[in-house]
């Protein structure tokens, strides 16, 4: 039986195992069961102490990962197979949409008040947004395990004093570049207006920013 822990943030909340036929199941751990402040991970895995198995274990935890041609790229990379959802979480979900994180038994999380990054220079910004579309989530870089649902190239980074910076050692991201992608084009543009207008009608919506990385349209959510 192979073993994810699953965190919110710091603290432990449960366990993702996957058993010798391939069939996830996730269990919350009883001392989170127990927190008053306890949360479940989704609608789909209400707090409970039996484990879910296979069909409602899999949908929450393949959901977070990417989809379609980026998770085959993904998995090329990494030399794993692109329907091994359990393989693919142990390599890339460090760090996940929602404060998520999956780590081996006995690997520690970093505190979300950490802030090692490195800041890119512009030529290296402009780097990987030309390599995103070939190097998913730049799957395979040192110290980097981001996992990010959709099939639209992105990557989770750090906005520090107006740079964009790489985290570094699990550091939490602060946000989303998404470059344009070259098959639609004007999407960086169209999404940046309909959050704003989002925003103008009252509706909670992150910021955005649009951006010109050498010449390729991107925002910063």
């Amino acid at each position: 039986m192979n073993t994810l822990v699953v965190y919110l943030n710091v603290e432990r909340v449960g366990s993702l195992e996957q058993d010798d036929s391939g069939l996830l199941q996730f269990s919350y751990d009883q001392a989170w069961l127990e927190k008053p402040s306890a949360i479940s991970l989704s609608r789909s895995l209400p707090l409970q102490r039996q484990a879910f198995t296979g069909k409602k274990a899999r949908p929450f935890f393949a959901g977070i990962l990417p989809e379609e041609e980026p998770r085959k790229q993904i998995a090329k990379i990494l030399g794993i197979s692109d329907s091994n959802d359990f393989a693919m979480l142990a390599r890339i979900g460090g760090e996940c949409a929602g404060a998520v994180s999956l780590l081996p038994e006995g690997a520690a999380p970093t505190d979300p008040k950490s802030t090692k990054h490195r800041e890119l220079t512009e030529s290296e910004i402009r780097q990987i947004v030309t390599e995103l579309p070939r190097r998913p989530l730049m799957v395979g870089t040192d110290g980097l395990r981001f996992s990010l649902a959709g099939v639209q190239d992105k990557l989770p980074v750090i906005v520090h004093d107006g740079g964009i910076c790489l985290p570094q050692d699990g550091t939490p991201s602060t946000h989303i570049l998404k470059p344009e992608p070259d098959r639609f084009p004007g999407l960086a543009a169209n999404e940046k207006f309909c959050m704003t207008l989002a925003r103008a009608i009252g509706l909670n919506v992150p910021n955005t920013e649009y951006r010109s990385i050498g010449g390729k349209p991107c925002i910063l959510v």
